[in-house]
């Protein structure tokens, strides 16, 4: 949709003469030279330190994102950084109930047999991230899991069955970061049957007859969510700080066995609150948007481009005023755009790399992507036509989420738009 945001242009004469140039510069040069220049300057929009003589003008003009198109994708949920687990109901983002998937690994060390004196249990390490009520208490049932599954082809959404019989233990989580749950017997002898086997063919039969524990979260008792950390060292003293399968034998030595395999089962209930002008952006592409905007040559005022910048503001109002006092969401530093010109937007977007980040500047509560590279492409006729997708932060197995103002909002001043600083 058009915005009704009107263009704005303006010129300051550079007061004195900071510096008046022996050579005349054409074309690509002097764009060089100015972008250059630019760049050193401390804050953007700032030319204290540009090199222009006293003829020039440092012009600047504003143009609205066109639109912004709501897409969404079925993301992968395993093998990531963390892995959430819990149950929030968040009134902006909706209902949210995960369950965390772990294997522990058959041979990540040299522990070739447990035997019957040790002392074996399952630490859980928490990342100390949580999203919901920071005051309340995580309560949550571990099970043996029922059927097999692979982290790679782990999707949000996804259930994976467990065995109401077969539980290992129950803990609970408020202000702590670790969990302890002793392993039972019956688990650690057919555990041994299979780290005790020398054939080399035991991974396959373990992945299906033993698939690891699935980590329940009491719903009725639950009202934030957790991150399990995984670490990634798999030797040295890291091994004790991170998620392990551990066994203690009567001289108090340690050996520790790192996750084979994770991920999660989340199931999001979608009844939320449905903003009419403002856009949810989450991390696990659930939902992010379409980006509509055009340059033209009158747009972007002259071939000598200081800046060009597309700004996006959160709707801050909404996000704070949805949440009571004690309840958090995992905070959003950084915005990307993609490029995805063809084929599943969900799975190039969660493959590549942005072509723009952008870090939160917390003083306009919003995000800057620096569009100067793309604009210098248009002006000189080499800027290939794409699609353009924003998105936040990394499908890193945190929930992060956020809601930006649409080309839409009652507030003007807050709605996506392109500045444009040249030197005429």
């Amino acid at each position: 949709m058009q915005s009704s945001r009107p263009s704005i242009r303006y010129s300051i004469m550079m007061p004195h003469r900071i510096f008046r140039p022996n050579v005349f510069f054409k074309g690509t040069s002097f764009v060089a030279l100015a972008l250059l220049l630019f760049a050193g300057c401390e804050e953007p929009g700032v030319v204290g330190g540009a090199f222009i003589d006293d003829e020039g003008n440092l012009v600047t003009n504003e143009f609205p994102v066109k639109e912004m198109t709501p897409t969404s994708s079925v993301s992968y949920s395993g093998r990531l950084d963390v892995v959430p687990m819990g149950h929030y109901s968040d009134p902006l983002f909706g209902e949210v109930t995960s369950v965390g998937l772990i294997r522990p690994d058959l041979n990540s060390i040299t522990l070739n047999r447990i035997d019957s004196t040790e002392q074996v249990a399952l630490k859980l390490v928490f990342n100390g991230t949580e999203y919901g009520d920071t005051l309340s208490t995580a309560f949550f049932d571990v099970y043996e899991v029922a059927e097999p599954w692979r982290g790679k082809q782990l999707r949000y959404g996804d259930q994976i069955s467990y065995d109401p019989t077969k539980k290992i233990g129950s803990f609970a989580i408020a202000q702590a970061d670790t969990a302890v749950l002793p392993m039972p017997e019956d688990w650690i002898f057919r555990y041994n049957g299979f780290i005790s086997d020398t054939t080399g063919g035991t991974d396959s039969s373990y992945v299906f007859d033993m698939p690891g524990f699935a980590i329940v979260p009491d719903v009725a008792r639950s009202q934030k969510m957790v991150f399990l950390d995984l670490g990634t060292d798999a030797s040295g003293t890291v091994e004790s700080e991170t998620t392990r399968l551990y066994s203690e034998d009567t001289t108090g030595t340690f050996q520790y066995q790192r996750m084979a395999d994770w991920g999660a089962a989340v199931q999001r209930d979608p009844s939320a609150i449905q903003p009419t002008t403002s856009y949810k952006a989450m991390n696990t592409f659930e939902a992010f948007q379409k980006i509509d905007y055009e340059f033209t040559r009158e747009s972007l005022v002259s071939q000598n481009l200081a800046r060009v910048e597309m700004i996006f503001y959160e709707d801050s109002q909404l996000l704070d005023g949805s949440l009571p006092g004690s309840h958090v969401r995992p905070a959003v530093t950084r915005a990307n755009i993609h490029i995805v010109d063809e084929g599943d937007v969900g799975e190039e977007v969660f493959a590549s790399s942005p072509v723009f980040t952008a870090v939160k500047d917390t003083s306009i509560n919003g995000f800057r992507f620096n569009l100067t590279s793309t604009a210098n492409l248009f002006l000189f006729d080499t800027l290939q036509t794409h699609k353009y997708y924003l998105t936040v932060e990394s499908n890193n197995g945190l929930l992060q989420q956020t809601l930006l103002h649409g080309p839409e909002s009652p507030d003007e001043s807050k709605r996506p738009h392109i500045i444009v600083t040249a030197i005429e």
